[in-house]
């Protein structure tokens, strides 16, 4: 059973004032905000047993994500390789994304060489050489992860699949709050250098009224603080949550819109050391927070303290639940530690 989160609505005071979940209020996603907005009242609404909400707060002020230097940079060295992790060119900061490792994998590498790529059944071309995990669930199983349902049903099928026939789905009715599957321990974990790479296809269906979660770094055992990677009303979110009085977002500049039933590349990176969270769609960087986002419910200025990561959680974990149906398919994960693993050819 997971955390409860106990704010309520994300950037929409939701609280006070009647609960509106409608698509149109993504005004809290563009340029016009709404009265509550303003008062900064806004949160998160989590049942008890809630894991996930949005962040609130006043929009976004202008942030240059910077272009993200060129798609598909850096597949990194070998594990243990030693190389450095170099950021790579481009306008706004490091989202050029250098290849390289950061050293030896300590106890790891042992048991990274004797089974390379846990879990995967995935085609070389498909499995850079420098994750430690790779699925494509062709196999038609989990092994390797733990399933956490809250409500909705996980599920491998042939539905939707971005490689071979076959991809992980995750189907939420209305009321519901979805689910994710988890990674932790060997070969991932512990992280030698404090950094966590990933890669995920997506393909949203339909998305919900509110915010949701699709990726998540967080502690041995899921607790808080979380990096959170998702989306509220349709448009690209970036989480930190550590408890109501730190619930904090980010959001590209301009704002990105999550399109419906197409396969994105989703990357991320997640930097312990820098408290630092970098976040690229289709190869170019969308998004990085280093130390502050946009905004906190009660702190404009919170830091993004990030956790020792020991766990990372993919799927779909509703908010603000509402009565629309969701479902998304996830495709061609590859996780390791020792630099950006691009996207599959």
């Amino acid at each position: 059973m997971e955390l409860g989160r106990t704010a309520i609505g994300h950037r929409g005071a939701r609280g006070a004032v009647a609960l509106v979940v409608a698509l149109p209020l993504a005004a809290c996603m563009g340029n016009v905000i709404s009265t509550a907005e303003v008062a900064g009242t806004g949160g998160r609404t989590g049942a008890p047993d809630a894991v996930s909400g949005g962040a609130g707060g006043a929009p976004s002020s202008p942030v240059d994500a910077g272009s993200g230097g060129a798609p598909v940079v850096g597949l990194g060295g070998a594990p243990g390789s030693g190389a450095s992790i170099d950021a790579g060119s481009g306008s706004g900061g490091r989202g050029g994304g250098g290849g390289g490792g950061v050293g030896p994998l300590d106890a790891r590498a042992d048991a990274a060489a004797d089974a390379p790529n846990e879990g995967t059944t995935t085609s070389p071309a498909l499995c850079p050489a420098s994750a430690l995990v790779c699925d494509d669930f062709e196999d038609g199983n989990l092994d390797g992860w733990t399933t956490l349902p809250s409500g909705g049903t996980i599920t491998v099928d042939t539905t939707h699949a971005r490689s071979g026939t076959s991809a992980l789905s995750i189907n939420i009715p209305g009321n519901q709050r979805g689910g994710f599957i988890e990674r932790k321990g060997a070969p991932l974990f512990p992280l030698p250098a404090g950094q966590l790479f990933g890669r995920v296809m997506v393909y949203f269906d339909s998305v919900p009224d509110g915010h949701s979660d699709i990726v998540r770094g967080a502690p041995v055992g899921g607790s808080t603080p979380w990096y959170n990677v998702g989306e509220q009303h349709g448009e690209i979110l970036l989480n930190y949550y550590n408890g109501a009085a730190s619930d904090c977002w980010a959001r590209p500049s301009p704002g990105r819109r999550v399109p419906i039933q197409t396969w994105m590349c989703w990357e991320w990176i997640f930097d312990s050391t820098r408290n630092e969270m970098q976040f690229f769609i289709d190869g170019v960087l969308s998004r990085r927070v280093t130390g502050t986002g946009d905004g906190c419910l009660s702190n404009p200025a919170q830091t993004w303290f990030a956790p020792t990561f020991g766990s990372l959680r993919l799927g779909e974990y509703i908010a603000e639940i509402s009565a629309t149906p969701t479902r998304i398919w996830l495709d061609d994960v590859a996780l390791g530690t020792t630099g950006r693993l691009g996207c599959p050819p």
